[in-house]
């Protein structure tokens, strides 16, 4: 068994396609058949259920061997972007998980500073919700992720709190709230409400923020996406509630107006994870010196 053999293995369970496996690692097919039938024939147990590669289905003992085998694979390449960095660079990976918000309104100017500045730097932005943002961390699949949450402590993580993210009440220039000093509770009933979907965190907040207050929301939209929720909110449909780091540009040239949501208990902050037991490259250094400390402060 040796680590070519466990990637064939771990990209044939990931792509369920044998021609594929063999275009990602630049190989022929009939190789990737060899090294599965070799990494079997070693092992000495199947590890899928039909010999046959058309339907990839793994068997109880193949299932085990995806759950290591993937981590082991993870931290080869891991060693490998080591050894890269160390050549000054050259070759050098950073791989940073994030979701949407940080990832589109907060970091591209400072990555683009730092590409500015280690040009031979490669760097891997992976858009996703915090919960996959998380376990790809500590699968070792990412070197740091940046999430979104209102607290947040885990015992096998480095967690770092950076900048406040808060939530705040976003409406057009014209809309009744821009007349009033500050909002009450109250204020909100009554006015055309553009809402994030079920289950997203945003709506869990403001749901259990409504309930507390007493307050009667009138949805008249229901929206998946914050982007198409502001470009909804510049449209007059309604006001929404959304991140204050998503609309500081519109509201600085005077598009969109806020306030906070009033009597608001809960606080959302951007935090830096990473693994606790991992080792930290030259780039990821790189980053933590030049790039962290821009988001460690507010607005």
């Amino acid at each position: 068994m040796n680590i070519q053999q466990l990637k064939v293995f771990v990209l044939t369970v990931k792509l369920q396609k044998l021609y594929l496996v063999a275009n990602e690692l630049g190989i022929r097919q009939p190789t990737v058949t060899f090294h599965l039938n070799k990494l079997q024939e070693e092992l000495g147990v199947p590890l899928f259920v039909t010999k046959s590669y058309h339907m990839i289905k793994l068997t109880e003992a193949g299932r085990v061997l995806y759950h290591y085998a993937g981590n082991i694979v993870s931290q080869t390449e891991e060693i490998e972007s080591w050894m890269g960095a160390f050549k000054e660079l050259r070759g050098a990976r950073l791989s940073i998980g994030s979701t949407h918000t940080p990832a589109t309104y907060i970091l591209p100017s400072y990555l683009a500073e730092l590409r500015q500045a280690y040009p031979d730097l490669s760097i891997v932005v992976d858009v996703k919700p915090a919960p996959t943002i998380i376990e790809k961390v500590i699968q070792f699949e990412l070197d740091f992720g940046i999430i979104t949450q209102v607290e947040y402590t885990d015992k096998d993580l480095h967690v770092q709190p950076l900048r406040s993210d808060d939530l705040v009440i976003v409406f057009y220039p014209e809309h009744p709230f821009s007349s009033l000093p500050h909002l009450e509770p109250q204020h909100l009933t009554g006015h055309p409400f553009i809402s994030h979907e079920v289950g997203s965190v945003s709506r869990k907040l403001l749901d259990e923020w409504a309930e507390q207050h007493k307050v009667s929301l009138t949805t008249v939209m229901e929206v998946s996406g914050s982007e198409a929720m502001k470009e909804a909110v510049k449209q007059r449909i309604g006001f929404a509630v959304l991140s204050a780091s998503m609309v500081k540009r519109e509201k600085e040239e005077g598009q969109l107006q806020t306030h906070e949501i009033p009597a608001c208990t809960f606080n959302r902050r951007l935090y830096l994870i990473s693994m606790k037991n991992k080792l930290i490259s030259p780039a990821m250094h790189i980053f933590l010196d030049r790039v962290v400390p821009h988001l460690a402060q507010s607005f």
